[in-house]
């Protein structure tokens, strides 16, 4: 997730709290929502956070608990409601997402001659997306169920199951080649398969 992205996603989650949210509050709806899509980990939450404030868009107070230590509770600025408002309504990028996942990068140094090898990351990434295609099926099936109108949240969950079926469909062509050229046979032009 793009730097900026994570930080109006952070302004649109702070935006809906009048009563200003604190760090773990944030971390917490964060990965509630996106946590499917995206992770954030405590660093980056924080540096976030601070970048935010050192421009204005968020201003931070300390909160003082009862036998706890005190912590920073972060509400919107004007500002900062103006810049999320604007960002809001701003047409999606139309330039390509390169590749930028483990896998990806990794084919591209890995020679002909560890073909097993790159036959064995293949299926391992494979077992992930699978993995993280049951669980999304799952929190579908959850939202379903709840008969709640989370219009939007569907939206994302489907759209994050097609993107892992999509990878699901690349891994697919990438080990059927990788097996017949183990097998030493000329590929034939791939076809995507199907994944149900």
């Amino acid at each position: 997730m793009a730097t900026d992205v994570v930080q109006y996603a952070l302004l649109g989650l702070i935006s809906v709290r009048p009563e200003g949210a604190h760090g773990y509050q944030l971390k917490v709806k964060f990965d509630a929502l996106y946590g499917d899509f995206w992770s954030l980990n405590y660093g980056q939450l924080y540096r976030t956070l601070d970048r935010l404030e050192r421009a204005g868009l968020v201003q931070c107070t300390e909160e003082v608990q009862s036998g706890r230590p005190s912590r920073k509770v972060y509400r919107i600025t004007a500002s900062g409601q103006h810049s999320l408002d604007d960002w809001l309504l701003l047409p999606p990028t139309d330039e390509p997402r390169p590749l930028r996942d483990d896998l990806s990068v990794k084919l591209l140094f890995l020679t002909e001659a560890r073909r097993e090898e790159t036959l064995a990351l293949v299926r391992s990434q494979r077992a992930i997306y699978l993995h993280h295609l049951a669980r999304l099926t799952k929190r579908r099936t959850v939202l379903e169920e709840s008969g709640q109108d989370m219009f939007v949240t569907r939206l994302l969950l489907l759209q994050a199951d097609m993107r892992v079926r999509a990878d699901l469909a690349w891994l697919d062509l990438v080990e059927k080649e990788l097996l017949q050229r183990i097998e030493g046979k000329k590929a034939p032009r791939p076809t995507p398969p199907k994944h149900r």
